[in-house]
């Protein structure tokens, strides 16, 4: 932590370096907080699923909260739309959307193991932050997932490589051609 600190402050400065250890505090305070377990990493190789598609996902990791926050502000995304986590793991991006207020909240997620995580995550998560966001958890691969004609806001954090980022891409452009609206595409 001390080599990294003095990297930091040589790299970025000292705002930026105390933001970056906020921004850590804060995220290891989350699961505690509600009782959830989002924060471990899990490797790609232990990641459990029967889609063809598992060698073009990548690891998981949970969303960071603040900058999760600072964005939604920044982008001041309208309250009344749906909010799509395409490849949504144990649900922390689903969790931060339903504080931020959306209508709905709906998580892809191509691994049943993942999703029974964040279907146990949302339980406790919702039991001390209750929510008027509707949340759903769909096991579907996100190629095959076939998005509703409210859906407005798509969010990835990363979750996988071309080939399934160019077919779910086209997958919301037939969305979108078929009930024409304006969308928010967040790739982090």
């Amino acid at each position: 932590p001390i080599q990294w600190f003095y990297a930091s402050l040589r790299r970025y400065g000292l705002g930026q370096t105390i933001a970056i250890m906020w921004s850590v505090v804060v995220d290891a305070r989350f699961d505690p907080k509600y009782g959830t377990d989002t924060a471990r990493r899990i490797p790609r190789e232990e990641i459990e699923t029967r889609s063809e598609n598992i060698v073009h996902c990548v690891n998981y990791g949970a969303s960071k909260e603040l900058p999760f926050r600072k964005l939604m502000s920044r982008l001041n995304l309208p309250k009344d739309g749906v909010f799509v986590d395409l490849g949504s793991g144990k649900g922390r991006a689903l969790m931060l959307a339903a504080k931020y207020g959306f209508r709905k909240v709906i998580g892809i997620e191509f691994s049943g193991a993942l999703c029974a995580a964040a279907r146990d995550n949302l339980q406790k998560f919702l039991r001390k932050f209750p929510s008027r966001s509707k949340i759903e958890v769909i096991e579907s691969d996100v190629t095959k997932y076939e998005f509703g004609d409210d859906e407005t806001v798509f969010f990835m954090l990363d979750p996988f490589n071309a080939p399934v980022l160019t077919q779910v891409l086209q997958n919301i452009r037939a969305s979108v051609e078929r009930n024409p609206r304006n969308i928010w595409l967040i790739y982090s």
